[in-house]
Order: structure tokens, then C-alpha cells, then sequence
């Protein structure tokens, strides 16, 4: 990790929860908070922040990552003010809920090296209530955390492919998306609800005043509808001049179907209209299982079926280890604990190579655990009693039944473990065998692009 001290500019829930999130994920760095004094000195006695300093400039100096955590608007701002004075090996990076103008403004400060300098970002969490005293680390856990790159900037290499690894050891599931379609998507997904919820409140406020009863009464419907009513404009305001023409369009096509639905009260037009919005909700229905992959020795690079899973599937959760490329098996075993303490059960592993091993391993060492997992995929289990001595320490291979339900599967010319040894593997651990025919590693390298035949088995575990 790079980063030994990170400022964090806007003290608030987002920008405190993720100082959290990153000191229970083990960051043993500095982190120094930037706001009013008044919200610092609570952020200090609350142990968000280390340090802190109300001057942005003060604030940024000896620091690695720069986390811009205010409105939109400020961000414009900070950007400006802070981008200039900077030293050019600090990353900067945001979480603003619109992205096109705060990259329009990164390009223009830093030129030609705004792909370095600049990461845009995005979580999808949140609360009615801000402010650091109501942070949270459980707050971002399992959130998505956008990550909205540059045209060619690079997110596998340097300060970046940290940051990227600290926001997934913090617990963030991270998606990546271009700047239009991310503002479009939260415009209609994300934007248009607050205003839903904005006005709603305003029309009960019309209609009822403070009556008391009304909250008493309540329904569900009611509460869930205008939960966020209660959120500053101060923070809207800037998504609304940012992201005007996508809230636009989403308003204009919301009017016209309540008033459709108005027009149709006493005709079976109603029914069709429910009829649309029960097969929304069969789409959004929570998956059979969470999924956590479990990568090998040096990690899955961008073209492994793994990578390429979770690109399709943002609920697949990557276990990310300390040290990909010196391995220790203490280590691994327990990063897999952490998470699958973490992940909603039923768990379903989708393991790969040295993964696989791992994987054997704790669940010899984390009985109490197994309860939680619905089932394993182990592709291509690498023998470390035959490989490189940097994965020794995983020998020798327990050789135990599992305690839930698992598929091996081989390939019969794969450099790291002989078809017998796989054999061996799956007999002894009670699972079904699948044999790939002649596909090498049944990794990048294979050929395999997303794998439809891994999917398929994976679903098959998912579903029981």
C-alpha cells in the first residue's frame, strides 16, 4: 500500500464513514480530516480522523490521497484550489453523485496529466441524516463505490490500483462506468427518487399542515416514500445544476405516467400499469446467494473469467489479500473469515488455483463459519506440493471432506495440477468432478472469455 497519509476534505457521513471503513479494513496510515472546526473537533473524539486542519492547502500537505467529500459544487471548487498546489504524485478523487462536470473541471486544471492526477468516484450509500455523527464503517459495506475513469486512464497500476484495492478491502463492491451513463443511471435511479421524495412530503405538508396524526397513522408506504425528505438542499442543489438535463427528462417521463395512471383510475389500464411494475420488482429480487471469488497466486488479471464476472455481476464480492504474489496461508485463511463474516449468507465461493487451496484450508481451521456457505465452484486447484516456493506454505493440501457442497474442476493438460492429483482433490473433499478436457489453467490464458459453462455451474450451486 502507497498511501501513508490520506486527507480527506469534508468530514461528513460519507467522508467519515469512509475513514472508518478504511481503519477497520487495517489501513495503518495517517488520516487527516478537513472541514469546519466544529464538525473536526467531533470527527477527533469520535477516532475518525487523526488529524486536522480547517485550510484545504494545510490539510492536503505530506499527503498521498486526497478524498474530496463535499458537494458537488465544492468539489468544482476544491478541485481548482487544490489541484494547482498539489505535488503531482498525489491522487485525487472524489465522491460527488454527478461526474461529467467534475471530470470537465479535473481536465482542465490538470491538462494532459488529469489520467494520473484525477479519479473520479461515486458510492451508492447513504443516510436521511448526515453529518460525521452518524458515520459508520457498516455503512459502505458491500455498497457500490463507482469508479469513473478517463478515456485511457489506467485503473490497474500505480496510486490508483491502490486506492481501487483500499476501497475493496474497506468492504465496497466497485463498478466501473463512463461518465454519461453514470449520471444517467443515478439521474433516473437515484436523483429522481429524492425529488419524489421532496415533493411528496411538500404535498402532505399542503394538504395536512403539521397534523401529528399523520406521522402516527403513517403507513410503510408512506415512511419508505418519504424517507429522504429530510436530506439538505444544500447537497441537491448542486446535483440539480449538474445533472439538470437527465432530472429533466426522468420529472417529464414521471408526470406523464402518473397522469396516465391518473386518466385511468376506473379502466383496466390500472391493471396493466401494476402488472408493468410487478415485473420490475421480479427483476430486482434479492440473488439465491452472495458470491465471493477467490482469486490465486498474483491475483485474476482484467481478461480472467473471475474479472469478467464481476463486471457483469457488481454483487460479486472479490476476497482481496494483502500480498498477492508472496503469499502466507495464515494470511489468506483469514482475510476469507473476515469476509465471509461480512457477506449476507447463503455464500456461495467461486475459487480459483491457489484460491481453491485456501479455501480447504479454512474451512478446516473455521468450523463455526461453515453454516454460512451454501456451496463452492473450485476451478483448477493448484498443487503447491509440485509448484513454486512461494506457495509452499499452503502444502500440504488438507485432504478432508468439505462441509458443504463443492465442484472441482480440471483440465487434463493444466501446467499446475495433474488430472490424478484433481481427482485426488475432489474425492477427498467430497466433490463433483468436472472434467474441462484440454484448457491449460482454465484462466486467461484458456481462452475461456466469461465462461458460460462456469456460470451455469455456479448458478447450479447458487440455487441449491
Amino acid at each position: 500500500m502507497s498511501f501513508k497519509q490520506i486527507t480527506i476534505i469534508g468530514t461528513g457521513l460519507i467522508g467519515g464513514s469512509l475513514a472508518l471503513a478504511m481503519k477497520a479494513s487495517g489501513f495503518k496510515g495517517r488520516i487527516v480530516g478537513c472541514d469546519r472546526q466544529t464538525v473536526l473537533d467531533r470527527a477527533l473524539d469520535l477516532g475518525v480522523i487523526d488529524a486536522c486542519y480547517e485550510n484545504p492547502q494545510a490539510a492536503v500537505r505530506g499527503s498521498d490521497l486526497i478524498v474530496l467529500s463535499t458537494p458537488v459544487g465544492t468539489i468544482i471548487d476544491m478541485i481548482e484550489r487544490i489541484g494547482p498546489i498539489a505535488s503531482p504524485d498525489v491522487l485525487i478523487t472524489d465522491v460527488g453523485s454527478t461526474k461529467k462536470e467534475i471530470l470537465d473541471r479535473a481536465r482542465s486544471v490538470f491538462g494532459s496529466q488529469a489520467g494520473q492526477r484525477f479519479l473520479a468516484g461515486h458510492p451508492m450509500a447513504g443516510k436521511e441524516r448526515g453529518g460525521v455523527e452518524n458515520a459508520e464503517a457498516s455503512m459502505l459495506h458491500n455498497a457500490v463505490w463507482f469508479l469513473v475513469p478517463q478515456p485511457q486512464q489506467d485503473l490497474g497500476s500505480g496510486k490508483i490500483r491502490d486506492y481501487r484495492e483500499l476501497l475493496e478491502q474497506s468492504g465496497l463492491r466497485i463498478v466501473i462506468m463512463e461518465a454519461d451513463h453514470h449520471d444517467r443511471l443515478c439521474g433516473w435511479t437515484s436523483h429522481l427518487p429524492q425529488m419524489v421524495s421532496t415533493a411528496m412530503a411538500g404535498i402532505l405538508l399542503d394538504e395536512f399542515g403539521n397534523d401529528p396524526e399523520l406521522h402516527s397513522i403513517g403507513s410503510r408506504g408512506l415512511r419508505e416514500t418519504t424517507r429522504t425528505a429530510s436530506s439538505p438542499y444544500s447537497m441537491w442543489r448542486d446535483v440539480a445544476l449538474t445533472n439538470t438535463a437527465q432530472l429533466e427528462r426522468a420529472l417529464h417521463a414521471l408526470e406523464q405516467r402518473l397522469a396516465h395512471i391518473r386518466e385511468n383510475l376506473r379502466t383496466p389500464e390500472l391493471r396493466e400499469e401494476f402488472e408493468r411494475a410487478n415485473r420490475f420488482a421480479v427483476r430486482k429480487t434479492e440473488p439465491a446467494a452472495s458470491v465471493l471469488v477467490l482469486p490465486g497466486w498474483q491475483n485474476s488479471g482484467p481478461l480472467h473469467w473471475q474479472t469478467l464476472w464481476e463486471k457483469e455481476f457488481p454483487t460479486l464480492r472479490r476476497v482481496q489479500q494483502q500480498n498477492w504474489d508472496s503469499p502466507r496461508r495464515e494470511d489468506w485463511v483469514k482475510r476469507i473469515s473476515e469476509e465471509v463474516g461480512r457477506a449476507p449468507a447463503p455464500i456461495v465461493f467461486a475459487a480459483h488455483s491457489l484460491g481453491c487451496i485456501a479455501l480447504a484450508h479454512w474451512a478446516q481451521t473455521a468450523p463455526e463459519q461453515a453454516s454460512r456457505i451454501k456451496g463452492a465452484l473450485l476451478v483448477a486447484p493448484a498443487d503447491p506440493d509440485h509448484l513454486a516456493p512461494q506457495i509452499q506454505g499452503f502444502s500440504p493440501v488438507p485432504l478432508h471432506p468439505l462441509p458443504f457442497p463443492s465442484v472441482v474442476v480440471a483440465s487434463s493438460n493444466d501446467p499446475y495440477v495433474s488430472l490424478d492429483r484433481a481427482h485426488e482433490f475432489a474425492s477427498a473433499w467430497g466433490s463433483q468432478l468436472e472434467e474441462a478436457g484440454s484448457a491449460g489453467h482454465l484462466n486467461s490464458e484458456s481462452g475461456l472469455g466469461d465462461w458460460p459453462e462456469g456460470k451455469r455451474l455456479l448458478r447450479n450451486l447458487m440455487e441449491g
